[in-house]
């Protein structure tokens, strides 16, 4: 699927392209008004002045020319000498060339035919034009020219294009920082975090969609803790009687043992009911990390739950990883699958194997029970979602175990993913990034 673009990068465009397209209409209308003109003025100037400065040369005696040549270097930075034919070069595709030659050729008399204006070099000019029957040969520097019409177009692209972006870099950040805070913020509260109030933009629109969000967040943390209360009630208010009513079954004489044997059974299930959506409530909020050792961690996971079930669980890993992590929630995940598929894994062992990739560490729990229908993968990690039709819990769960370790896994920010097996059976995936 293709990203999307990022809200910066989408308004920074948008006000790029409006700005760009603000300064290209401002600049034609600039060089066709102002810069164009005043190059065609300063253009005819230069010809009337070498059309006099080349009259005034040849109606000097020729003891006097060197001293007025000397002059007009001088004075205009231009050089005069009589050449016998036209130069066979090219003509420049400098702008201000083709200015100057119509100007000439506008001033030298009609019958005269020949105008011609070259770039020397990157750095000078030389003219070529028939007067009083004389062919003339004029040199100067483009240093002499003023204005420079296509220096000063450079420097305004240039400086039109650098501000431009710095004004869209500036307004699209402007506007995206407040949104950037707030999706961080309801990130860290999707999380468990605790966050401060955010500020309030200057903005209208965007202070009052972070009013709106504070007081969202300020309802979100009223009901946490309501619900913090309820589970408080719930544990201690049934949990409580739960525990006199296991003590009084106790006392019930023996010849009832049928009757009490059921009973206890029921209360052990409200309890184990009662524990699991605590379980679940206390998954929702974040757990600090610390440096772990992930392979001492499986390890001693695997051997708590060998001394109940010997021979039935095979821990696969040859990598040494440390790294910070909720190590808790780590171990109530890998508990809660380890035991689901011990549960429906009949005989067979339960594998565990850990893939250091370089983006992600996966552990995996996998087993060859009868696995889940690939459409049912979604169904099963929802709250008292069981494969079974009955409600018999030694045959389905409580229907909470995979809820809680998917919650527990988003919460920490991993990924938890279920994928059958090519063989049969099931393979459940914990995803820790780094």
């Amino acid at each position: 699927m293709k990203a999307k673009p990022s809200l910066f990068r989408y308004a920074a465009f948008n006000i790029l392209l409006g700005l760009l397209i603000f300064q290209l209409i401002s600049g034609a209308a600039v060089f066709l008004n102002m810069m164009l003109p005043l190059a065609k003025r300063s253009a005819d100037d230069l010809a009337s002045l070498l059309i006099w400065s080349g009259k005034v040369w040849l109606q000097s005696a020729p003891q006097q020319q060197p001293e007025f040549s000397r002059d007009l270097l001088e004075n205009h930075g231009l050089s005069i000498k009589r050449i016998d034919q036209f130069q066979d070069r090219q003509a420049g595709i400098y702008p201000y060339a083709t200015y100057l030659r119509n100007a000439l050729q506008a001033r030298i008399p009609t019958d005269v035919q020949g105008v011609k204006v070259f770039e020397k070099d990157h750095h000078s000019f030389e003219v070529e034009f028939v007067l009083q029957d004389q062919l003339l040969q004029f040199s100067f520097e483009k240093s002499h020219l003023i204005p420079k019409p296509g220096m000063a177009a450079i420097w305004a692209v240039i400086a039109g294009v650098l501000i431009t972006m710095t004004v869209a870099w500036l307004l699209a950040k402007r506007i995206t920082a407040p949104i950037k805070r707030l999706g961080q913020a309801a990130g860290q509260i999707g999380s468990g975090e605790e966050i401060r109030e955010l500020p309030e933009s200057n903005v209208a629109e965007l202070a009052e969609l972070t009013q709106m969000f504070n007081l969202m967040h300020e309802q979100l943390q009223a009901k946490q803790e309501n619900q913090k209360t309820l589970l408080s009630g719930i544990s201690h208010d049934l949990r409580s009687p739960l525990a006199r009513l296991k003590m009084a079954l106790a006392l019930i004489p023996e010849q009832q043992s049928s009757l009490v044997v059921r009973m206890e059974k029921d209360v052990a299930e409200m309890d184990c009911l009662i524990g699991a959506q605590l379980e679940l409530a206390r998954a929702q909020e974040k757990e600090t990390e610390q440096l772990t050792d992930l392979g001492k961690l499986l390890a001693e996971l695997v051997d708590g739950i060998e001394a109940q079930f010997p021979g039935r669980v095979q821990l696969n890993q040859n990598i040494d990883i440390t790294l910070s992590l909720a190590n808790l929630a780590l171990r109530r995940c890998l508990d809660n699958l380890i035991h689901n598929a011990l549960r429906y894994a009949e005989e067979s062992q339960v594998e565990i194997t850990v893939k250091h990739y370089s983006q992600a560490i996966c552990i995996g729990v996998r087993d060859r029970g009868p696995g889940i229908d690939p459409q049912l993968l979604n169904l099963v990690v929802r709250p008292f979602y069981r494969i079974e039709s009955s409600r018999n819990r030694s045959t389905g769960g409580s229907g909470l175990g995979l809820a809680i370790t998917r919650q527990l896994a988003k919460t920490q920010g991993w990924r938890f993913k279920l994928v059958p097996r090519y063989d049969g059976g099931l393979s459940a995936w914990i995803l820790i990034p780094g």
